[in-house]
């Protein structure tokens, strides 16, 4: 079972604050691009189409890059712990980090944005303060979703080393016993 001090880092900074994050920061963009029209198709001139499928691809994508490579550092630094030997599955966390952030941006893209073009259609037209909220919340949502497996990995990834230096270290330092002949 995977430590407390881990679950509560997986779901407090890793999964609550990029949603919140994420919802405040997506629904002010989508306020700053849209605050001008009346109301808001899903393609044309004042369409939000392409914008959802652009954050659901890069959202994922940069969440990985960003959060892979601060996690892998504050894990070297100790917080959060490297995880103990053996404690996990590696899967995606021996992937490089961009093959990791196109493999989750292209699922936030194909299991994302295309599902809610097809709500946003059904919705149409759509008022800017609608549509605030909708991309704001699902923003938050995806980041919720994605965050923590991207943290997950980088843990993982960080920890897996770290554990090889550790048992390197322990091997060093028994001694050796001598063979006789």
């Amino acid at each position: 079972m995977l430590p407390s001090r881990h679950r509560r880092w997986l779901v407090i900074d890793q999964m609550l604050l990029p949603a919140l994050l994420n919802l405040v920061l997506n629904g002010g963009i989508a306020w700053l691009i849209f605050r001008g029209h009346e109301t808001l198709l899903l393609w044309g001139e004042s369409g939000v189409g392409i914008d959802l499928m652009i954050t659901g691809f890069l959202l994922p994508f940069a969440i990985c890059l960003i959060n892979s490579t601060l996690i892998r550092r504050q894990v070297e630094a100790g917080k959060p712990a490297a995880l103990e030997a053996g404690r996990s599955p590696l899967g995606l966390a021996r992937s490089s980090s961009l093959w990791r952030a196109l493999v989750l941006g292209s699922a936030g893209l194909g299991l994302g944005s295309l599902p809610l073009l097809g709500v946003v259609a059904l919705l149409e037209p759509l008022s800017v303060p609608g549509f605030v909220g909708l991309k704001g919340a699902w923003a938050g949502l995806l980041a919720a979703a994605i965050s923590p497996v991207v943290a997950w990995w980088a843990l993982v990834g960080a920890s897996v080393p770290l554990a090889a230096a550790a048992c390197d270290a322990a091997s060093a330092d028994r001694p050796r016993e001598e063979t006789r002949q």
